[in-house]
Parts: structure tokens; sequence; C-alpha cells
């Protein structure tokens, strides 16, 4: 069940006791959904958490289905708000697909957990490109929430470098690529991702990178600022990010320059192998760039990691100019074009060749 109250949407959780559907605060229940909102309609009751009351109940959007259209399969992994499964989903039309369902834990959600848990299926709606994860929809209507997502057949990047020893300079040049089509996409949606590195990166059928992991990101805003910083990758993040708390897609940026590490030294470990975290903020914000590429890495890897290093976010590259260098044969991606920071505005990077 969705509220909307005053231009915002909001989730009354609601419980199944005895195969019945209730709302959490209110006593009454009902055998079906439908019965219960009629029920909250006619009774004028306010419901939590925006304490409105409910007017008029709309058809279910497309996006939304119910829990018994989903089956759970092998579970793949887990992350702070829930476990991920492969699974199936049957669609309007009684087709079942395969998929990715991202499942809060039960019961055991915070209130600001289940508002960030449900936004970030909010912003994938919204999204579609052949480099970021495909949103199905959601199983709101009561708890554990679900978010269904396109089935990365392939696996995550870092599990592909496990299982391949010698990939080519090429094919990381691909994933490289597809990561940064990806972020062009972002960046342009007015999307700040927040958690973009290796581990949020999956593979499609052909080997694609597909961009993943919305859990932290925010939409249409040009920055966000945080108090503090509270259980964040510090290893990923900006100078900016970790001097002042902000975030915007120039963060992601330098975020893209570490994961061009990642990708070309195999995922072998977390970047700055061999240092503590607190020895690791000191390299991000310190005069210098704060790390190499790995050793045997095309020069174009350089190119790229300097424009994404660069400490003055105003004068950092955009995701434009950096599949310019990545890929000057190729087009820019869709609805995407250069910044003011033209190639030729960065001293440190080469055209490759």
């Amino acid at each position: 069940m969705m509220l909307q109250h005053k231009g915002c949407y909001y989730h009354p959780r609601t419980l199944r006791p005895n195969n019945t559907y209730k709302i959490r605060e209110i006593q009454d229940s009902k055998p079906t959904l439908a019965e219960l909102i009629d029920l909250l309609v006619e009774q004028k009751k306010r419901i939590p958490p925006s304490n409105s009351v409910l007017i008029k109940s709309m058809a279910r959007p497309d996006y939304f289905f119910l829990h018994e259209d989903i089956t759970l399969g092998e579970r793949l992994g887990h992350g702070a708000f829930g476990e991920v499964y492969a699974g199936k989903l049957k669609l309007k039309g009684g087709e079942e697909v395969d998929v990715a369902i991202k499942r809060s834990k039960a019961g055991h959600m915070k209130k600001a957990q289940l508002t960030a848990f449900v936004r970030e299926a909010r912003i994938m709606r919204r999204l579609g490109h052949p480099n970021i994860v495909r949103l199905y929809g959601v199983a709101a209507q009561e708890e554990p929430v679900m978010i269904i997502l396109e089935l990365a057949t392939n696996g995550s990047l870092k599990a592909f470098y496990k299982k391949n020893e010698d990939v080519s300079v090429n094919q990381k040049l691909g994933f490289a690529k597809d990561a940064c089509r990806g972020m062009c996409y972002l960046s342009g949606a007015k999307v700040i991702h927040r958690d973009l590195a290796a581990r949020n990166c999956l593979l499609g059928s052909k080997n694609e990178v597909k961009i993943s992991d919305f859990g932290l990101s925010v939409m249409n805003k040009s920055e966000i600022r945080l108090n503090k910083l509270h259980k964040v990758p510090v290893r990923w993040l900006s100078p900016e990010t970790l001097n002042e708390g902000v975030f915007t897609t120039k963060t992601d940026v330098w975020s893209f320059g570490v994961l061009m590490w990642e990708i070309f030294a195999n995922c072998r470990s977390d970047p700055f192998p061999g240092v503590n975290n607190a020895q690791a903020i000191e390299l991000i914000t310190g005069k210098t760039p704060p790390m190499l590429p790995p050793e045997g890495s095309p020069d174009v890897v350089r190119q790229v990691m300097e424009l994404c290093f660069v400490k003055l976010p105003n004068e950092r590259a955009d995701f434009a100019t950096v599949f310019r260098v990545l890929a000057p044969s190729e087009a820019l991606p869709a609805s995407v074009k250069l910044s003011v920071l033209a190639l030729g505005d960065s001293k440190s990077a080469k055209e490759p060749t």
C-alpha cells in the first residue's frame, strides 16, 4: 500500500495476521488488501506515518507487484538493508522471468531504513540504460518489502576476476567504457550514485557492466552535504567528501578513478592495499595523486585517473570528458554533451593513441 499526501508518498506498514491484512497501528483487519482499503476510506481513520485520511483508492501501478507474484530462489548475497536472491517474477500477463530480488529485513528495519529502501526503488524506476541494472518493480504491500531487479546473469565484476586470471586489456577497457557510459547517463539524469565501486558493478549476458545498488543515491539534487560520515567506504571517497561531507556528480567522477584502478588491478584487493583507512585518507586529501595505475596498465588508464583525481571539484573532469578519453573514436552516450571543461583544458592528460 502506498499513500499520497501533499505531494509525498508514504508506505504504511501492513501486517498479515491469520492470513488477513491490517495496518500495524490500526486494529481492523480484512481478508484482502482491497477490502481493507475500502474500510479505511469508509471509516476515515488517520493512517500513519503521514497521519492522513484516505479519501479514495487507486489501482496499483504496473511496477507494484504482490508477494505471491514472486518466487525466491538461491540467495546471492546480503547487505545492510537485507538479502539478495535469484528468483522468478510473474508478470501481469502471466509470463515468468528470471529476476534478482532485494528483500528487506522483515521486522528489523527502522523507519529511516525502510524509507531509504523504497527511495532506492523510486530512483531506479526512472532509469533505463543498458549499463544500469533495470528495475522491474517493488512488492511493498507487506513486509518484507522487496525490490525486483534485472538478474545480471554473469554475476559481479569482482567474482568474474576471481574466476578468470588472464583478462585482456581490451576486455578491461570494455568494462571501464561500460561503467563510464552508465555514469554518463546517471549524471545526465541528475543522479548522484555515491557508492560507485567494483563491488557494485554486475555483468550481463555479454559481460557488459551494469551499475547497481542505488541505496545511497539521490536524484534531482546538485549536491548533498552530510554533517557526519558514518560507515562510509572511505577508500572510494573524494577529498571534498572526506573534508566537508559533500557529494556531487564530481565526487562520483573521483570514485570512477578508483574503479579504474580496481579494474586494472584485477580486483585483487580494495584500493590502497597495505595501508589502513587513516593512511588512505591522508593520501586522498594530500597534495599528490592518491594512487598510481596498476603496473602494466595502458597509458589511457593514467590519463583517466589523472582527470578523475583533480583535487578541486570545479576543475575535475565530468563523465563526458572521461568517456571522450576512454573512447576517442566513439560518439558520446545519448543525451550527454561535453561540459565547459574541454579536453584541451586538461594539462595532465594527452589524447590516447
